[in-house]
């Protein structure tokens, strides 16, 4: 997939991975060239050169309606015989150039539109984590099987369908809200740290620090205070869980690559591991889901991450296909 060799502008501009980190599309090629680029200080000037190409040639050019072009050019014609009649030789030049100008002011606007109103979309896959950094110098850790999406030219409002933990860059001198959009509820911010989490058809949200507002879906707003944790569900119409807790490692240690589990069922614990990695969890008895564990286990390995809770729970787990079987030892 990736080239071995970047000596050239081509060489870049034909590479799709390098595209994707240009674009910030996909979390393993911004890993891989995140680290690249570090480790490869003298290509800084073609990296730079090939990634203002990559965005010049990414416009979104939309075509203008011949409608359009007509009617403004017959605007701008009245205007000017109207103000400055000119000698009969001179019309064709005028109008030539008349309609030219019209044209090119439309596509302009619509090519400025068209990319300040592009979509950016980021995505992980299972198991993986990625480090954002918005436009507003906000900063974003997606956690696994999730995605953030924004439009650029206005990157303070951000929808997410999975789990992030968010830095808002408090903008002192506007009081600019940032907003981050669920299926179930709205948050409203303006500058602090927070976890969002949307699986299991809920939103789960858990303030680290400062105040945010939740907009619920039901039209209830409710407000949050550092350690705050509040479960909604729209489908339910209800506020499943309201509780505080005073360790946030709880809540967010997912980011840092570790889940932290204070005497839960591995029941419970499992579920977490089941929206990591997607594996259906079976359990072979009663006593296995019950356990309870503490402790952490790390989440960027599956392997080791099972054989951390196989030793914390005192159980077997069997990897079949895409599911964990679980049992008592």
């Amino acid at each position: 997939m990736i080239k071995k060799e970047y000596n050239t502008i081509n060489d870049f501009l034909d590479d799709d991975s390098f595209k994707n980190w240009v674009l910030q599309n996909n979390g393993t090629d911004v890993g891989f060239w995140d680290f690249w680029i570090a480790n490869n200080k003298d290509k800084e000037e073609l990296v730079s050169t090939a990634k203002d190409l990559v965005l010049g040639i990414s416009f979104n050019q939309q075509t203008v309606d011949k409608e359009k072009v007509s009617l403004e050019w017959q605007k701008l014609e009245a205007k000017i015989k109207a103000k400055n009649p000119v000698p009969k030789k001179k019309v064709k030049y005028l109008k030539t150039f008349s309609v030219a100008a019209s044209i090119l002011l439309l596509i302009s606007i619509g090519i400025y539109f068209s990319f300040n109103n592009t979509k950016m979309t980021h995505k992980t896959s299972y198991g993986e984590i990625l480090n954002i950094k918005l436009l507003d110098g906000s900063r974003v850790t997606l956690n696994s099987n999730s995605s953030l999406s924004y439009y650029k030219n206005e990157s303070r409002k951000v929808w997410l369908s999975g789990e992030a933990f968010f830095q808002v860059d408090k903008k002192v001198t506007t009081n600019a809200k940032f907003w981050v959009i669920t299926d179930d509820l709205s948050v409203e911010v303006y500058g602090t740290s927070f976890n969002v989490n949307t699986k299991k058809q809920k939103t789960d949200v858990f303030l680290e620090e400062g105040n945010i507002w939740l907009k619920l879906n039901n039209g209830i707003d409710k407000k949050m205070i550092p350690g705050n944790y509040i479960s909604y569900s729209a489908e339910k119409n209800k506020i499943l869980e309201d509780i505080n807790t005073f360790d946030s490692t709880l809540k967010t240690s997912w980011k840092n690559g570790s889940l932290l589990f204070e005497n839960l069922s591995l029941e419970k614990a499992m579920e977490k591991i089941e929206e990591s990695y997607g594996y259906s969890i079976i359990f072979n008895d009663d006593a296995s889901k019950n356990t309870l564990i503490t402790g952490a286990v790390p989440i960027t390995n599956i392997d080791i991450c099972l054989k951390a809770i196989e030793k914390s729970a005192d159980v077997n787990i069997i990897k079949k296909d895409s599911s964990l079987i679980i049992s008592k030892k």
